[in-house]
């Protein structure tokens, strides 16, 4: 009997957790999905193997706003219109993007939903650390569903420029 216990006390809080995990995923992928491929030089990828970094990528999703929304966009001259950021293992080189849109916001913009993707470095304990430098990628939203974009990343010091050889052209940033 005391074993039937611990066993139930033992299954149930995991159980649970993860019972909760699947009722923050979205039952249809958003139209605005997509994936983004890493390239890291080969010295990055030692460097954050032996650190046991992890990485953050970061996407921005953003429109030019109407005139009538004008008011509501950043100094920039963006209207945001949502975010994904999900933190990875460092020897992830393939990253989903779930395309958080807020929908609502898309009357407000003209022309196509527009993203900027970020990577940067972190420690076990999530804090940011600067070992690696990535580059960006800006596009469209369609952009990125028809090709991922490719983001390449190499020590923060400079590793030989041997990331240029990893990353094509068109995703580096300007």
């Amino acid at each position: 009997m005391l074993r039937k216990i611990l066993k139930a006390v033992c299954l149930v809080p995991p159980a649970l957790m993860l019972w909760q995990c699947d009722a923050f995923k979205p039952k249809t992928p958003s139209p605005y999905a997509s994936t983004v491929q890493l390239r890291f030089t080969p010295m990055a990828a030692a460097a954050m193997a032996r650190a046991g970094d992890g990485f953050v990528v970061l996407a921005y999703y953003y429109g030019d706003p109407t005139p009538q929304a004008r008011a509501k966009a950043d100094k920039v001259g963006r209207l945001m219109l949502g975010e994904d950021r999900a933190g990875w293992s460092g020897n992830t080189r393939r990253v989903p993007l779930a395309g958080k849109v807020d929908t609502s916001l898309l009357p407000q913009i003209r022309g196509e939903t527009q993203m900027l993707v970020n990577v940067y470095s972190v420690t076990k304990e999530g804090a940011a650390d600067d070992l690696i430098v990535c580059t960006s990628w800006i596009g469209t939203v369609k952009m990125a569903q028809a090709r991922s974009p490719v983001v390449g990343c190499e020590l923060e010091t400079g590793d030989s420029g041997d990331a240029h050889d990893l990353v094509d052209s068109d995703s580096r940033s300007r």
